[in-house]
């Protein structure tokens, strides 16, 4: 009995051991908080009591909705904020809890903490600024200051829509730097995403890479490498299973296909209509998902690995790219 008692008494330390590892370990990924840590996780915390009182109620308030999903990006490991995630998602009716928020004092812990971070030239302060302006609305919709900086953030192209801000992962919100000489290109560390259409040999990511730099490509969607009535669509792996020289039989009868040109791939291990990336002259192959170091300084294109004619090629993928060291 003793020694059953002293194995969950382990297993329990080691779970919640666990569980402060995972909050040290993301919190050490986040590069510069706009405000204290302390303030984050507070903010987390209210949020998630208040979150908590609304939906004990009723589970679908918006507000409710709306507070538990920034308590998430505050503090995603926090085993409080899993449990209520958890029993949303799988119908275990919530209880009020028995430490209450008070709702003015939440709005005005949010003004403090809008109010200590007065710089909002990176993109972790807009992100957090547009974040809390959005709530402070949700609260308060008239409320001018909060009107005046999202809408001064929507003049600059900065994201104001809260839903998007908040499936953002703070660990990966990261300053772009662009060309000087042509402000049209990300030069540094970036994560995006691209629709790469089927009827183009390369499409412009307006991304510049340096030797070294690590590329991570994830592709979704389907595309032809012909027209949409005769020819069989494909995945980015490309057509598996076949050869160029099988294809151009094909083509000949179901794909009227131009004569051979320049504008053909360079061959490679992948299958004809796979996705394709090019950084200079080097050409790699893609498919549904790959990570590569760049061989050399350039611009990142992407392309269907296509054998002939363009023009009658239909569909598109849709890819989402990250730059990193």
């Amino acid at each position: 009995m003793f020694k059953s008692k002293k194995i969950v008494a382990v297993c329990i330390f080691s779970i919640l051991a666990l569980n402060v590892l995972m909050g040290q370990n993301y919190y050490g990924r986040v590069r510069s908080y706009p405000l204290p840590k302390t303030t984050i996780e507070r903010l987390g915390e209210s949020a998630l009591r208040l979150a908590e009182q609304i939906l004990a109620k009723n589970n679908k308030d918006t507000r409710g909705l709306l507070l538990l999903s920034f308590a998430n990006h505050l503090i995603p490991t926090n085993r409080e904020v899993l449990l209520i995630r958890g029993k949303l998602k799988f119908k275990v009716p919530l209880k009020a809890p028995k430490k209450k928020v008070d709702e003015k004092e939440f709005i005005t812990l949010l003004g403090q903490s809008r109010d200590h971070i007065n710089d909002s030239d990176t993109a972790m302060n807009r992100h957090v600024l547009a974040i809390l302006n959005q709530l402070i609305r949700s609260f308060n919709p008239k409320e001018e200051d909060a009107i005046i900086a999202l809408m001064e953030f929507s003049d600059k192209g900065v994201e104001v829509d809260i839903n998007k801000l908040l499936l953002k992962k703070l660990d990966a919100i990261t300053d772009t730097k662009f060309d000087p000489k042509d402000s049209r290109y990300a030069i540094s560390n970036i994560k995006k995403t691209i629709t790469i259409p089927s009827n183009t040999p390369w499409t412009d990511t307006w991304i510049k890479v340096k030797t070294g730099k690590m590329i991570r490509v994830t592709a979704h969607g389907t595309w032809s490498m012909g027209d949409e009535v005769d020819f069989p669509a494909c995945d980015p792996n490309g057509y598996m299973g076949y050869d160029v020289k099988t294809l151009k039989r094909w083509s000949a009868t179901s794909k009227k296909k131009q004569a051979f040109t320049s504008s053909r791939k360079a061959k490679r291990s992948g299958a004809p209509g796979c996705l394709l990336a090019k950084i200079g002259n080097k050409e790699y192959y893609i498919g549904k998902q790959m990570t590569f170091k760049a061989e050399s300084n350039g611009i990142l294109y992407f392309g269907p690995y296509e054998w002939g004619d363009y023009l009658d090629n239909y569909g598109s993928l849709t890819i989402s790219v990250e730059i990193y060291d």
